[in-house]
């Protein structure tokens, strides 16, 4: 019971004190929402959204002008910052920017209403981000036959006007036989669409009406119409002198905690100085999966926008980020794997970046190992590996940069103990054991034709295994990794004595991503 009662009294310090930002998700995945709320919990701040329903799910859309409505009910006084995805504010989300159904009229007007609620609250802050339409039409069964078809296409179009080759407009011209001109159409104009509300949004950042501005790359390659489009953003950023207050980066779902790093920081005058140390140099030259930009350069971005900053290897420095990079030589990561565990031995501050991912998404199960050993892994600041590299650094850095600052604020040191343990818990569990085991096994139970969408009788049974083994492998990670572990909160020790209110489902009709709730027990020594 005591450890109940300490439970309660650490939730009831932390909401007695937090601050609050109001944040605007790209959708209802967890990455787009949960894990800022769960970051800003580290630092004490009460991340607010939107209502769950409000958000959509999948295909069917969020409901901006109700989100709209919610934002103008709330009374901003006691808000630092409001962040806000303009995917959702303009068409319903991030699946929603990617098709027709919202005019570029109704999304101008919607982003004047978000416009607007900020001149009547000047002192908060507006943070926004936007994605930039990736190649590949969304993943459902009705765009199954042609959406790798469109996007080889339009690949190959951007590939022709560059180099061209007798090859490439042959096989271009045999790919525009077998989709539908109507659907080529209908996808250019969508981008379009989204491009212009993105120039506006440059507009607006001008006019101060916005106070930052990222624009991040949905998944893409390195030839492509997203291309053009960044270039001409750049251009145009460039032309208005915005390069302080507009940054682009590849990625888009770790935004909202990108954001809520970069306000915390600026509000707190602090910018902390990251070392990066890589698994292997030459692979900070790569293009990683799905991004258009070496991965030394999309680093770079993404810490910017952070609110931190890269630092030399011999320099000062906060805090030191051990980036995984793909396709890394074994004898340059053993040495990497070496250097992480000695810092970490040393109680040095570091974050881990996996991005040697599979193609499926999998972190590296070598550099599991190595952090998983002898436990190493509760001393790190922060652990990412999901999905896309800039998914994963821009997870593993705001996670960092916020826990740093809150050691530095007067929040309350149980609570930033506790709330950072759960996140990083939560980041081997989802990021490892989800996507290397229960995934898999989930996938089995779904017929192929159906991997991308499951409803009925087939989402229950998914969804119920998903539940039961991963909370399963939460509890294994807990009990050999934390369970009886002790650590300091202050000048005062306490002990991990268990989990409490595990939940697990798929939040979207797929087995591709899962929602993890849980809350860690502690009990004073």
């Amino acid at each position: 019971m005591r450890w109940f009662v300490l439970l309660l009294l650490v939730a009831a310090a932390a909401a007695a004190n937090a601050e609050r930002i109001l944040l605007v998700p790209l959708d209802s995945r967890p990455a787009a929402g949960q894990f800022a709320q769960m970051i800003g919990r580290i630092d004490g701040v009460d991340v607010r959204m939107p209502t769950y329903e409000a958000l959509g799910r999948f295909t069917t859309q969020g409901n901006p002008d109700r989100i709209l409505d919610w934002l103008e009910d709330q009374n901003l006084s006691d808000v630092s910052a409001l962040v806000v995805s303009t995917d959702m504010i303009c068409y319903g989300g991030l699946i929603a920017s990617r098709v027709l159904d919202t005019s570029t009229v109704v999304a101008m007007r919607r982003l004047q209403r978000l416009v607007d609620i900020k001149k009547h609250y000047p002192r908060v802050k507006m943070y926004l981000f936007s994605s930039t339409m990736r190649l590949a039409p969304t993943a459902t069964r009705k765009a199954y036959a042609t959406r790798f078809k469109i996007a080889r296409i339009e690949e190959l179009k951007d590939i022709v006007d560059r180099n061209p080759s007798p090859s490439a407009k042959a096989e271009l011209d045999g790919l525009k036989k077998e989709v539908p001109q109507a659907q080529i159409e209908q996808y250019e104009a969508t981008r379009a669409r989204d491009h212009a509300i993105q120039r506006q949004l440059i507009k607006l950042t001008q006019e101060d009406a916005v106070d930052f501005l990222v624009i991040g790359q949905d998944d893409a390659k390195q030839f492509g119409p997203h291309v053009v489009e960044t270039q001409d953003l750049r251009r145009y950023v460039r032309a208005l002198g915005l390069d302080y207050k507009i940054y682009l980066c590849e990625g888009v779902d770790q935004l909202s905690s990108v954001l809520l790093s970069r306000a915390l920081l600026k509000e707190a005058k602090w910018t902390p100085r990251v070392r990066v140390m890589y698994s292997d140099e030459n692979g900070k030259n790569q293009f990683a999966n799905y991004e258009a930009i070496r991965i030394e350069e999309s680093l770079s971005e993404q810490l910017f926008a952070s609110g931190a900053r890269p630092t030399g290897a011999t320099g000062e420095f906060d805090y030191t980020l051990f980036l995984n990079t793909p396709k890394r030589g074994e004898a340059s990561f053993l040495n990497f794997a070496d250097q992480l565990k000695a810092e970490l031995d040393q109680d040095m501050p570091v974050a881990v970046a996996d991005i040697n991912l599979a193609n499926d998404g999998t972190a590296d199960p070598e550099l599991f190992n190595a952090l998983w050993e002898q436990g190493r892994f509760i001393s790190l600041l922060s652990y990412a590996g999901w999905n896309t590299a800039g998914n994963t650094i821009g997870t593993a850095i705001p996670a960092a940069n916020v826990y740093l600052l809150a050691r530095k604020s007067k929040t309350d040191p149980l609570a930033r103990e506790v709330a950072q343990r759960e996140f990083l818990i939560h980041r081997f569990v989802d990021d490892y054991a989800y996507h290397k085991y229960t995934r898999h096994s989930a996938y089995q139970l779904v017929a192929p034709e159906h991997h991308e969408e499951i409803y009925g009788d087939e989402w229950d049974e998914v969804n119920t295994y998903v539940s039961r083994d991963l909370i399963k492998q939460l509890r294994s990670f807990f009990d050999k990794g934390l369970l009886n572990r002790t650590f300091m909160a202050g000048d005062q020790q306490y002990r991990f004595t268990g989990v409490t209110g595990a939940k697990v489902w798929l939040p979207w009709p797929r087995p591709y991503e899962v929602r993890l709730e849980f809350h860690i027990q502690v009990a004073h020594e």
